[in-house]
């Protein structure tokens, strides 16, 4: 397939049997697909298009799907492509992609696109993330030469392995429409998730990476220009915290925080930048992502159905370790309420060719009607919908 292609994806609705709701399976449960990082902006604004990954014959591009047809376009071609980090434009006019160290801009009309950001020789381009008028972008970087040798390692073991290594990383800023570049702070450790802040693009949240028992602190913050650079949390080794985003409008950092190992339960927490002061937001099931919608009416978690980090599960020969609860939830914000949606079933493993491709990653369409989840229930990894416009009505 090439650039413009149209894929046509097996579409099936169904009615969850645990809690009763729709769901609409978007993709084709005999090829891998998933979404975007689920703090990307990856629905256009109209809530009617889908940028997501499929896998096509071993090769894995970027698609635009319509989600009421499931019908898609092919965005991208060619090798080493950044399957999840791809964001659509705030003014819906084009997409922003990774590939082959560079980040590019894919006129969604003309499927043209320009160069953004190359990375220096000797880098590796990694998290990434833009401010919400797509004017700023920052980015996380690794020196390839300081990572570890991971040969033959395709779980979760490069975890603790790129970790304990103390990799070289900087954090790279780039002013989009010119491309000019800097470096805002550089440091032997491995950092991720850099996400600029709604309203204030000179405010960068990144985090130390790696399992919570290894790392000094998971939260940081720092200006573009590289004061101010502080943890904005700290974290005993006994601690998790994951994770992070910003809520909608920027005025605070949201996350989930538990104890390892003395059954402690899960807890939503939110932080205001400026003082730190942490607010502990109710108590929750154990997900391991969570996101707010747009309108501050829900959250959106997967939730693991067991305790143990993902990281650390048990697989065997029939797939994951078997787990009980594995639903996504929404969280009534306003009456600090969990409320099942629906079950995803997703195995966590790392079978279909990366550690990330069956979690769930729930995300919001803009409408604050639907979530947005992957699954590898049927299969292979499916992007599903479930809509949510009679609660979201009901919450005003």
């Amino acid at each position: 397939m090439a650039i413009g292609d149209i894929l046509h994806n097996e579409r099936a609705e169904m009615t969850d049997p645990y809690t009763g709701r729709p769901v609409i399976r978007l993709t084709t449960p005999t090829r891998t697909s998933h979404h975007m990082y689920f703090y990307n902006r990856m629905v256009t604004g109209d809530s009617r298009k889908l940028l997501y990954c499929a896998e096509v014959a071993g090769d894995r591009q970027l698609y635009l799907l319509d989600l009421a047809t499931s019908d898609a376009v092919q965005l991208t071609e060619g090798p080493d492509l950044d399957d999840y980090g791809g964001m659509i434009a705030a003014d819906d006019q084009s997409v922003f992609y990774q590939q082959a160290g560079a980040i590019w801009q894919l006129d969604l009309a003309a499927l043209t696109r320009r160069l953004v950001y190359q990375a220096e020789a000797g880098w590796n381009c990694g998290n990434w993330g833009m401010s919400d008028d797509n004017r700023f972008l920052v980015m996380t970087e690794t020196l390839a030469s300081s990572l570890p040798d991971l040969t033959g390692k395709k779980g979760w073991e490069f975890f603790p392995l790129t970790c304990a290594a103390n990799p070289r990383c900087r954090l790279r800023y780039v002013e989009v429409a010119t491309g000019k570049a800097h470096t805002v702070i550089e440091d032997n450790c491995w950092w991720g998730h850099a996400q600029l802040r709604p309203g204030d693009p000179d405010t960068i949240l990144f985090c130390h990476e790696g399992p919570y028992d290894m790392i000094d602190a998971r939260l940081w913050l720092v200006k573009s220009d590289g004061s101010d650079y502080h943890c904005a949390r700290e974290q005993p080794s006994d601690t998790i915290i994951t994770h992070e985003f910003w809520m909608p409008g920027g005025d605070k950092i949201a996350y989930v925080y538990r104890k390892a190992d003395d059954g402690s339960t899960e807890s939503i927490r939110m932080m205001a930048p400026e003082t730190l002061e942490e607010e502990v937001f109710m108590p929750c099931l154990p997900y391991a992502h969570f996101i707010c919608d747009g309108q501050r009416r829900f959250f959106a978690g997967d939730c693991q159905g067991q305790e143990t980090p993902i990281h650390l599960q048990v697989q065997g020969d029939g797939g994951a370790k078997e787990v009980k609860n594995d639903f996504i939830y929404l969280v009534d914000i306003a009456a600090k309420k969990e409320i099942p949606l629906c079950y995803h079933g997703t195995s966590w493993t790392t079978k279909h060719g990366t550690p990330q491709d069956a979690h769930p990653h729930p995300c919001f369409t803009p409408d604050g009607r639907a979530v947005l989840f992957t699954s590898d229930r049927e299969g292979k990894p499916c992007v599903y919908m479930a809509p949510i416009g009679d609660l979201a009505d009901a919450r005003g």
